[in-house]
């Protein structure tokens, strides 16, 4: 007969007389050397197939006797007396028999699992682990189980061990949530831990543990069991600190980190600090080098929600802020067709009046004389438009002459001067021309209009007076405001300006508890300023030039630098045209 000790088969009774269990393996008895006696001490005979009591530094166990301090003796008991072989401490698995004594003539540790037992102690069925602290010192008894072997659990307080609910492995109670493991066989071999702190869980398929991106499925590296493990494991291969995440063969990619202040890097390896608000992915530097879905990345690898608060920014499909053509104040693409809005002295030609939202070019702003434009004499963000057209059947439309066949019925009521005093609807009356609400360069002044023509929301925010139609203006270094002219009462500032308080203030100067950036051409001011606290800069350059000074070109050059810059050219030029003359005219002579 045999049984296991551990991982360890051993033999508790041989099938030939006079052959008797030593260390589980069956022995002669003239090599026993009174290892194995009879009960009552007297040596074996030939028809003795078990031991009945062991010698000193040997314990008895189901028939056989086992050396103390040696496997698989070592597997049954941890302390025993080195001179009578009786087991003092037993191992897990096994429970000390209250009536075993120093003899050494009855069996020292009973296992949890033998229903069968000894001296009338029993085991429980299917047991693994238990307590015997409650069994009497007389007379007999059954532990109580506190784990039961794999497949099993213990209920009843610990009188039986039942069968796991399938798919588990292994589990803790009654239910498809209480597994501790799954089985392999199964669909569902990964154990997912639930949000209970017992250890208990789920098991769920591979396809199912990668829908929820806080979770990936791999191989427990300690009990080489499948499970559905969370992104921060980092000892089963996930990454410290990580929130969501996906995998790819063996490699798991962190796409979120749980810590305030972290990201993933650039490979999604780690989680690194990472200070940028709105940021998805830092360097290892903590640079953001992408940001949120919803959010654009900058220069200055800040992000934005929107490009266009850079000023002269567009957002490409790679969801980065990047720079408009250089004849561009604003755009919706590279191109120099892709513009949007023109800086000071140039106005929006839209490439197709029908899409509005590709964009269009920037050209020279009205001239007296030229397109049947008799007065430029409207100015909307430092451009001139036209007033009054030369001939008297046409009037302006969004800043340029058209004549009575080109236009939608743009103007209810022309003065038959060239101009116009009521407009349709969805169009506003300025310097007698009409201008539409949705487009530029009406836009910039007004955002809605009544059916008589008249302005009734000002773009700036400002509140029209009665019902004269007219938008009062913000002082320059506001974009919307409070207050007609007034540096003190802005609500919003151009790109270039950080609001403090009321007021604009250009990014690099400091103001208050706001400290600028040196270089700094667009920004954001702090949520909380606090002892000079910095701005966010969006976009910096050099040298620091203001992209709202209408003589600024879209190269970085002030007209003033542009026009050095010519003369020294032409200064360069002659001399080496004269030099060049000078040699050829001395070598001819030579």
């Amino acid at each position: 007969m045999c049984e296991m000790v551990g991982t360890t088969e051993i033999c508790t009774q041989c099938k030939t007389g006079g052959n008797v269990p030593i260390n589980g393996t069956c022995t002669a008895k003239t090599d026993d050397t009174d290892k194995c006696k009879k009960a009552g001490g007297s040596p074996v005979d030939t028809n003795d197939k078990v031991c009945g009591q062991c010698g000193a530094g040997y314990l008895l166990h189901k028939g056989g006797c086992y050396k103390i301090g040696q496997a698989p003796g070592s597997l049954i008991c941890a302390d025993a007396n080195s001179v009578t072989g009786d087991c003092e401490t037993c191992q897990a698995g096994y429970f000390k028999n209250p009536a075993s004594t120093t003899t050494n003539d009855k069996e020292s540790c009973i296992a949890c699992g033998d229903v069968t037992g000894a001296d009338n102690y029993k085991g429980r069925d299917k047991c693994a682990t238990c307590d015997s602290s409650k069994l009497p010192v007389s007379g007999g008894g059954t532990i109580t189980c506190t784990t039961c072997i794999d497949g099993y659990f213990a209920d009843n307080n610990g009188a039986e061990c039942k069968a796991c609910t399938d798919p588990c492995a292994t589990c803790t109670a009654s239910g498809t949530d209480k597994c501790t493991s799954c089985k392999d066989a199964s669909d569902k071999q990964y154990f997912k831990k639930g949000e209970s702190n017992d250890g208990t869980g789920t098991c769920v398929s591979e396809e199912t543990c990668k829908t929820d991106s806080t979770y990936f499925p791999t191989t427990d590296k300690t009990s080489q069991k499948k499970i559905c493990t969370l992104c921060s494991d980092a000892s089963n291969g996930g990454v410290a600190d990580c929130k969501t995440c996906s995998k790819s063969e063996e490699t798991v990619t962190c796409s979120a980190c749980t810590a305030e202040g972290k990201k993933p890097n650039t490979a999604g390896a780690k989680c690194v600090d990472c200070a940028a608000a709105g940021c998805a992915k830092c360097s290892d530097e903590g640079v953001c080098v992408e940001c949120d879905s919803s959010k654009y990345l900058t220069p200055t690898a800040q992000c934005v929600d929107k490009c266009d608060k850079l000023g002269g920014y567009y957002a490409d499909g790679q969801r980065v802020c990047q720079p408009c053509d250089p004849s561009c104040a604003a755009c919706v693409g590279a191109n120099a067709n892709q513009c949007s809005a023109c800086p000071a002295g140039k106005v929006l030609k839209y490439t197709d009046d029908t899409k509005l939202n590709e964009g269009g070019s920037c050209v020279d702003e009205c001239k007296t004389g030229a397109n049947g434009c008799a007065d430029c004499g409207a100015t909307i963000g430092g451009s001139k438009y036209c007033s009054r057209c030369s001939t008297s059947s046409e009037y302006p439309v969004n800043g340029v002459c058209k004549a009575s066949t080109a236009r939608a019925n743009e103007c209810k009521t022309p003065d038959n001067k060239g101009g116009c005093t009521t407009c349709a609807t969805g169009y506003f009356l300025l310097e007698n021309g009409c201008y539409k609400t949705d487009r530029q360069p009406g836009s910039q002044v007004c955002t809605a209009a009544d059916t008589t023509g008249k302005c009734t929301q000002c773009a700036n925010g400002m509140t029209i007076t009665g019902n004269s139609g007219v938008c009062p203006s913000c002082d320059p270094s506001c974009k919307t405001c409070t207050k007609q002219s007034d540096p003190n009462a802005c609500l919003a500032c151009f790109s270039g300006y950080y609001l403090s308080g009321t007021k604009c203030v250009k990014c690099d100067t400091d103001d208050s508890n706001i400290k600028g950036v040196p270089n700094c051409i667009s920004c954001l001011a702090p949520t909380s300023p606090n002892a000079l606290t910095p701005v966010t800069c969006y976009v910096t350059q050099t040298p620091t030039v203001d992209p709202t000074d209408p003589s600024v070109n879209k190269g970085g050059l002030s007209s003033g630098a542009t026009a050095g810059i010519s003369v020294a050219v032409i200064v360069v030029v002659g001399g080496l045209v004269g030099f060049l003359c000078w040699w050829f005219i001395c070598r001819g002579k030579a």
